[in-house]
């Protein structure tokens, strides 16, 4: 049997995964389990696990991860292709794709009678659904949670069961480890675990640059340099695609559109990988993208975004004691110039003759 999990909601996929495995395991108990994944591994790898009978086990439970990353070259579908008109019972494939349609998915595989191949769609779960979840989750850790707690959590987790669930079990722990075994969680305590243990990044960058609160920035920039090397550049990307999604929403906003639409068809198209979804802002995010469209109007945003281009490369090439220099400066182009590269001079390099500020 061969089943195709699709859809961005890995957590589920990872619950259905766990209850098919304790299925298989029951039915044979010295099954072998193998995990292949596209791009690491090749076709003929799976073709060899999926067709060749073992030595040691009766049964085979083979798992392929990031099948969205499959080409026509690397043999993985023409694998699963000829296992399943094989008709092997010896094994059974799970393929994991984060695909939210089955269009690209071979046609032999579509056609294949259910007896042999179940292609199952797994989508985020609705704002209602979640915070059932959550409460649910917390109960099974011996905590209640306050509804307000519940949205509060929400905000700093992505729509996905595998982020809550790791969320979860990580405030269980600390507030277990603090003596608080159990009882009730509140907002305050959300917040108070947020202080304690959140590293800073681009997106809480972002929100202070919205705040036009520099001494906050500049400190949420201290904390991102003393992490890793590639820290900044990191967070430098995800200011530029935040600018750009505030620039959507603002651009519809300024078409008629109203909130709720703008906030739902808002976009972005930037140059660097994105950390979070590109299509739409999350309804815990409309507060800040709220601020931050008060404190950059349209043409201040354009203009802080063609500045910030500007400003990649420096970014990207300044040597690792100029980079709090650049950063901060940067940032503070954007908070008190908005983006009015006139008011703001960078030579990157510690040899050349600094920054100057100019009224």
């Amino acid at each position: 049997m061969t089943y195709l999990l699709f859809g961005p909601e890995d957590g589920l996929k990872a619950d259905w995964i766990a209850d098919e495995k304790k299925r298989v395991l029951s039915a044979h108990p010295d099954a072998e389990i193998h995990q292949l994944f596209v791009g690491d591994d090749r076709g003929e790898d799976l073709e060899a696990v999926l067709m060749q009978p073992s030595l040691f086990s009766s049964f085979r439970f083979v798992i392929v991860k990031q099948y969205e990353n499959r080409t026509a070259k690397d043999g993985f579908e023409k694998a699963v292709v000829n296992f399943i008109e094989s008709g092997g019972d010896d094994a059974e494939l799970i393929v994991i794709s984060s695909e939210k349609s089955k269009s690209k998915v071979s046609q032999k595989i579509q056609k294949a009678p259910e007896s042999k191949v179940r292609i199952i769609f797994f989508w985020e779960l609705f704002d209602s659904q979640k915070r059932t979840w959550i409460r649910n989750a917390f109960q099974k850790e011996g905590f209640s949670i306050t509804a307000d707690a519940v949205s509060e959590l929400l905000y700093s987790v992505d729509n996905n069961t595998a982020e809550m669930r790791n969320l979860v079990s990580a405030i269980s722990l600390y507030f277990n480890a603090s003596g608080r075994g159990g009882g009730e969680i509140t907002s305050d305590d959300i917040r108070k675990y947020s202080v304690q243990t959140r590293g800073e990044d681009g997106s809480t960058l972002f929100q202070a640059i919205a705040e036009s609160d520099l001494d906050h920035a500049e400190a949420i920039i201290a904390s991102i340099l003393s992490t890793d090397s590639a820290a900044p550049v990191r967070a430098f990307s995800t200011v530029v695609s935040k600018f750009r999604m505030l620039e959507s929403f603002e651009s519809l906003k300024a078409e008629g559109y109203h909130d709720e639409r703008a906030f739902s068809e808002a976009d972005c198209l930037s140059p660097y990988p994105s950390f979070f979804p590109t299509k739409g802002i999350r309804k815990t995010e409309w507060p800040l993208y709220r601020k931050a469209a008060e404190a950059y109007p349209l043409e201040d945003t354009r203009r802080i975004i063609s500045y910030l281009g500007k400003m990649d490369s420096e970014m990207k090439n300044a040597p690792s004691e100029w980079q709090l220099t650049i950063f901060s400066t940067v940032v503070a182009a954007i908070i008190h110039f908005k983006g009015r590269v006139t008011g703001i001079e960078i030579d990157s390099s510690p040899l050349g003759s600094g920054i100057q500020l100019r009224n």
